[in-house]
């Protein structure tokens, strides 16, 4: 599964503004920085092209998953069996909880399709996947909703970065498998993550937080991955 790290995307670049001229073709002086019409329309343009830029990027710097949902789930379910405390949790199905960002049209898309992944697969081994979506609030109200369910694995969409953090507290000695959508909150603080890089998945894996967590995963595992 190794393979390099994507590339990243070229970022825009900003073009620095040539300076007004301050005369009229017929010579006269032109109205400027004390509050005139041209003074008024100059600062106009000038916050207009700050909106423009901010909003661009908002839009350049949302998260989207790191690999596709099928893969994902793939990866997932395939080496969940090799954690040594699977066989022992759960009863005789495998709950995934899958938490969405309130609001958030990206992360609940994502969340649809990592849940119809899943399903597709069905099961691990003889024991039947459910999935259960819910929005997030609280890494508090989450890793409880996880204990209710008796959830193995709890799947972050994207739009969670913020969130991390509180919830690799919540999930210590928890025995969940934390799954991360965007491959950047593994070295945060969650467990697992997938991405795809020249074309072939590789697994990232937070081997201390996995420790935190009483996950162990054997080295044959964690030689096909990238360890933080």
């Amino acid at each position: 599964m190794s393979a390099w790290p994507l590339k990243p995307t070229e970022s825009a670049r900003e073009r620095a503004p040539t300076r007004a001229s301050t005369s009229n073709r017929d010579g006269s002086a032109r109205e400027g920085l004390d509050g005139s019409p041209f003074g008024s329309r100059r600062a106009l343009l000038v916050s207009g092209v700050c909106l423009v830029i901010a909003a661009f990027s908002s839009i350049a710097s949302a998260e989207s998953p790191s690999a596709p949902a099928t893969v994902q789930a793939q990866i997932v379910t395939r080496i969940l069996p090799f954690e040594r405390g699977f066989a022992a949790r759960g009863g005789s199905s495998v709950a995934i909880v899958i938490a969405e960002r309130p609001k958030d049209a990206d992360s609940a898309s994502a969340a649809t399709q990592i849940a119809k992944a899943l399903d597709d697969i069905g099961s691990i081994g003889s024991r039947p996947l459910r999935t259960h979506t819910v929005s997030y609030s609280t890494a508090a109200n989450l890793i409880a909703e996880c204990k209710r369910r008796g959830a193995l694995v709890v799947y972050l969409t994207p739009g969670l970065a913020g969130e991390v953090p509180a919830i690799a507290a919540a999930f210590v000695e928890s025995g969940v498998l934390t799954v991360a959508a965007v491959e950047s909150y593994v070295h945060r603080g969650l467990v697992l993550g997938v991405e795809v890089a020249d074309g072939k998945p590789r697994m990232s894996i937070n081997l201390g937080q996995a420790k935190k967590q009483k996950l162990d995963f054997p080295s044959a595992v964690l030689k096909l991955a990238r360890v933080y």
